[in-house]
């Protein structure tokens, strides 16, 4: 049983609970923010397992997740990548379980951000860009600021304090009351995590370097550190191409960068800058003792000299397609999520949209092609590319065996042949004798003419 089969078994039980701060859980903010980023399974998802809640749940009112699976009819491993989605934008904590009725997982669901803290965190304000893109995004941000003055003026807090207004006894702010102490035994008080991006190899000191003399404030870029890791590892960016794309997004007036235009200048330019594609040539089944060929060699290269994105966006451009949000997501997830090699990653994708001609990249495909390069111990592109042809090879023996085995299996039917078919072709060939023709004209004149007397 893989991982995904096992993380959504029909037959284990689970149970949805949710934070302290639920309550605080806003359908319009995930609807229009996160519902772009999720895509339509992990949202159904969320509500599948909303519909769940009761009031003071305990182990003895779990259910199968087969209810689950029934309800929204989808396989298990689309169901367990759009758990997958939900844990990584914070909306579900997920928690495994055993005891005597067998395992059993416990579903947390978590508050919506603002959509002014949507908007301000780096990872999901850069993946509603790109699903919706700069118009729309730049409307989400108007709906977050839409209770705020148009203009910025110069405004003095004059608030007053708590105790300014509210009497506390001077004993009880020392000594908190026994009451109030048993409550907060039994009350706890989750802390929200912060989405995080992997280990990055980003060179940040040369960033410095590049941008030394430009007017631009470098405690911004170390402020913004999350977001330029993301889109780092995102499109592969190179410090001096990432040094060019932060100065489109320093504003001039004063020098500071600006987080939500570098998004945008970002989204901009990989949208629109043309790529080299990559080669498309088929694979050929080798024995794994064969050396890669040219062709084989020029993928690699390709491989490694292009981001997983870039690359993608290169085997789209040959069909005149464009890479969607939800392959974005995909290849995020494999970089962050699986861990894969960038290389591995854009030998998976010209697999896929080359070798086997699919417009787009599948998750529930792509996840099963992952997982099994994974358990092969494929580390780079060459170990992919070479499982690849083991595989095809393998397929390949077990066709030929196949149509063999049925071959040598299936019952020879010998039909009952009539008697004139088993006449021999010399005498079907032979050439009719004149008395033999004059007797057939014979027969013809008398039935044409009986045929005029009855008219």
């Amino acid at each position: 049983m893989t991982a995904q089969e096992e993380e959504f078994n029909p037959q284990a039980g689970f149970l949805v609970t949710a934070a302290t701060d639920f309550v605080n859980f806003n359908d319009r903010v995930f609807t229009s923010f996160y519902q772009p980023v999720l895509g339509p399974t992990a949202f159904g998802l969320f509500y599948a397992l909303r519909a769940q809640l009761i009031s003071q749940p305990t182990l003895a009112d779990r259910r199968l997740q087969a209810n689950i699976i029934r309800q929204l009819n989808a396989g298990i491993s689309q169901l367990a990548t759009a758990l997958h989605r939900l844990e990584a934008v914070g909306m579900v904590q997920t928690y495994r379980g055993k005891d005597s009725q067998g395992p059993f997982f416990v579903y947390q669901l978590q508050a919506t951000l603002t959509p002014a803290a949507f908007i301000e965190d780096d990872l999901l304000s850069v993946l509603l860009l790109e699903a919706v893109g700069d118009g729309h995004f730049k409307q989400l941000v108007k709906e977050a600021q839409r209770y705020q003055l148009a203009s910025s003026p110069s405004l003095e807090n004059v608030s007053h304090h708590f105790l300014d207004e509210f009497h506390v006894a001077n004993n009880s702010l020392v000594k908190t009351p026994t009451t109030i102490k048993n409550v907060r035994k039994q009350t706890t008080v989750e802390q929200r995590p912060q989405l995080q991006v992997g280990q990055s190899d980003f060179d940040w000191p040369t960033l410095f370097r590049l941008i030394k003399k430009q007017p631009v404030m470098k405690k911004d870029l170390s402020q913004a550190r999350q977001l330029i890791e993301v889109e780092h590892q995102l499109y592969g960016i190179d410090e001096p191409t990432m040094a060019k794309l932060v100065l489109q997004a320093v504003d001039l007036a004063d020098n500071h960068f600006n987080p939500a235009k570098f998004k945008r200048v970002v989204a901009s330019h990989y949208r629109q800058a043309g790529y080299q594609a990559p080669p498309t040539a088929s694979s050929q089944s080798a024995n794994p003792a064969v050396k890669l060929t040219a062709k084989d060699r020029q993928l690699l290269q390709s491989a490694a000299d292009y981001a997983p994105v870039e690359f993608l966006q290169g085997l789209k451009e040959q069909t005149g397609g464009f890479v969607s949000a939800n392959e974005r997501h995909i290849l995020t997830h494999l970089v962050n999520d699986v861990k894969l090699d960038s290389t591995v990653i854009n030998i998976l994708s010209w697999y896929i949209i080359a070798d086997l001609d699919n417009a787009n990249l599948k998750a529930s495909f792509v996840d099963a092609i992952a997982n099994s390069w994974i358990k092969a111990g494929v580390k780079d592109a060459p170990g992919a590319l070479q499982e690849l042809k083991n595989f095809q090879e393998q397929r390949g023996k077990q066709r030929a065996t196949s149509k063999g085995r049925f071959a040598y299996r299936r019952p020879k039917v010998e039909e009952q042949m009539p008697e004139w078919s088993k006449t021999d072709t010399q005498q079907l060939n032979k050439k009719a004798s004149p008395e033999a023709l004059k007797e057939v004209q014979a027969m013809l004149a008398k039935r044409k003419g009986k045929k005029g007397g009855d008219q």
